[in-house]
């Protein structure tokens, strides 16, 4: 897009009826147990790898091993919470007549459409986390994504992938309901299309 030219949020289509729109419920704690594996191996990982260097430079010590690994922990907890938090700030799922359209991510901001024509799939999942907290996730599965859901390591600190097929539309309230409403948006769209 030229620059000096602003659109808002929707597009040049935002005339357009809206069909439904959904956003992301961050809950803090059960970020930071997701964060829990990488909280655990980088500080160590750190300690490990930083620590001789440190004694190299600085003679024997335990806070040769001890700061390098504070500093990991540190360092992720504030990148994992604070990028997942501004990453769920940022994404709204936009349901059209005829596209899901959404942008996601913080450190790494993605743009997607759907087309419902290719979307071959509609589900939903809940974790425990998430039934703890009344969230689930819908997937919508397009003809190249697979049958099992990827995982991106790195979503639990809000760096995603655009070029994956699909969509994850992660950490959604009342699940059920929300599924059921997202599967008669799309599912038309394959009602008339002559398999």
């Amino acid at each position: 897009m030229p620059r000096g030219r602003t659109l808002d949020k929707a597009g040049p289509v935002s005339a357009e009826r809206l069909a439904l729109s959904i956003r992301p419920v961050f809950v803090g704690w059960v970020a930071l147990a997701t964060l829990l594996p990488y909280l655990l191996f980088f500080p160590l990982w750190a300690a490990v790898f930083f620590g001789p260097m440190i004694e190299q430079l600085r003679g024997p010590s335990w806070p040769a091993f001890l700061v390098p690994g504070c500093l990991a922990f540190f360092a992720v907890l504030l990148l994992g919470y604070v990028g997942k938090k501004l990453s769920y700030e940022r994404t709204e799922y936009n349901f059209y007549a005829d596209r899901l359209e959404f942008d996601t991510g913080f450190f790494a901001v993605s743009r997607k459409v759907i087309p419902y024509r290719d979307v071959k799939e509609v589900s939903l999942r809940e974790g425990f986390l998430q039934r703890m907290c009344g969230l689930g996730t819908v997937y919508l599965g397009t003809l190249t994504t697979g049958t099992i859901p990827s995982s991106n390591p790195f979503s639990a600190f809000g760096w995603v992938n655009a070029s994956a097929s699909g969509a994850a539309l992660r950490d959604i309230p009342d699940p059920d309901f929300t599924f059921e409403k997202i599967r008669r948006i799309v599912t038309p769209s394959h009602e008339s299309t002559p398999t």
